[in-house]
């Protein structure tokens, strides 16, 4: 069964209670809590609609910031087109050196 989270309405701390219609006793204040028919599609409702915002904002976020990085990716293309070949010329120039071997530490 899929826990629920609600206030307790005595003393507004949080008591997670199973999902089913049930009396509940608060571990804190000892208050019976009813969770009703009418308590439970007001809390699937807002459930609903408190999941549907966060997926459009997390959308939207997510297309900001890759317009903000397609936009920076953009102008730094125009003022210099090699910067994204800045570690590949890095390992490049690594590669051409020469490679020491585990002797040559010990040779003076």
């Amino acid at each position: 069964m899929k826990k629920l989270i609600i206030t307790c309405p005595k003393c507004t701390k949080k008591i997670k209670i199973s999902n089913k219609m049930a009396k509940y006793k608060c571990p804190y204040c000892s208050n019976i809590y009813m969770f009703d028919i009418l308590k439970f599609v007001h809390i699937n409702i807002e459930n609903f609609f408190t999941t549907t915002v966060n997926k459009i904002t997390t959308k939207f976020n997510n297309f900001k910031n890759t317009y903000k990085y397609m936009k920076q990716l953009k102008r730094h293309m125009k003022s210099d087109p090699n910067w994204s070949n800045y570690r590949k010329q890095k390992e490049e120039e690594k590669a051409q050196q020469s490679h020491k071997s585990f002797f040559s530490k010990f040779k003076r």
